[in-house]
């Protein structure tokens, strides 16, 4: 009898955040589930690599029977490698990664921790999947695990590698008004703002924007009207338009002369 695809499931949120189980939770009936997790709060690490310390991982209490679960003391993308390298029993076949509390959409996914691990499963020619929630407050988590996992389900079928970010509305599941392959907007849903603790100190936090701009069949569009925002991604970031006006523009250019007066 074949073995059922083993999922190593992540975060950035850290491994004691109830998004991330739940999430695993949704996944079993799709595989066999390992976590693998940051110890502690790694929001807004995006794809940060630990350096310049040891990079330790140590077993972690699995709030799921029978579910493996591991806590690295580095980054989201850290806590993928090591999975992968030291903990995975076999070969891993998927990376779903999640669910976040707060959406990631537009800009703000160059931030994002959540789907900054993912990648390091595509880098790695897995299908991977990151999963956030618009819910901030966590109501809705289980709703966008359950989305979550049916799309890291239908993506494990077709046995193709794709990167997918998935955003599920701040909705119940039967006010989700189905779902939409969506563009990333060139538009941030957030903005940093400092906030100064009684103590002094300031503490930096990301609320909502007014007045986003909604461009038409984008990830952020597709969440205001309570729609799941299915993005694919990849990682080539080279501004292919730019490239032949700027081959005209740069012909015969010296780097080493400088320009006229």
């Amino acid at each position: 009898m074949d073995q059922r695809p083993l999922i190593l499931v992540c975060n950035d949120d850290g491994i004691d955040a109830d998004g991330l189980w739940l999430l695993a939770d949704a996944l079993r009936p799709h595989g066999e589930i390992m976590v693998v997790a940051p110890a502690f709060n790694q929001s807004g690490a995006s794809a940060a690599l630990t350096l310049h310390h040891d990079l330790e991982s140590e077993r972690a209490h699995s709030r799921i029977e029978g579910v493996d679960a591991w806590q690295v003391n580095g980054t989201p993308a850290d806590a993928v490698g090591i999975g992968l390298r030291r903990h995975a029993p076999r070969r891993v076949q998927m990376i779903v990664s999640g669910v976040n509390p707060g959406s990631n959409v537009g800009r703000d996914l160059l931030h994002s921790g959540t789907v900054m691990a993912a990648v390091q499963g595509y880098v790695r020619r897995l299908p991977s999947v990151a999963v956030s929630s618009g819910s901030v407050d966590g109501e809705h988590l289980g709703v966008a695990a359950q989305v979550g996992a049916t799309v890291a389900a239908w993506l494990l079928e077709r046995e193709v590698v794709e990167l997918l970010n998935v955003n599920a509305p701040n909705c119940s599941l039967a006010e989700i008004a189905g779902a939409e392959i969506t563009h990333t907007a060139d538009e941030s849903f957030a903005r940093l703002v400092d906030f100064r603790n009684p103590d002094g100190s300031i503490r930096r936090q990301l609320v909502p924007k007014e007045g986003v701009a909604l461009p038409p069949g984008s990830d952020i569009a597709a969440l205001v009207r309570n729609a799941v925002s299915i993005t694919p991604l990849h990682t080539d970031l080279t501004a292919h338009a730019a490239l032949p006006p700027l081959r005209e523009a740069f012909e015969g250019f010296d780097p080493l002369q400088p320009p006229p007066c």
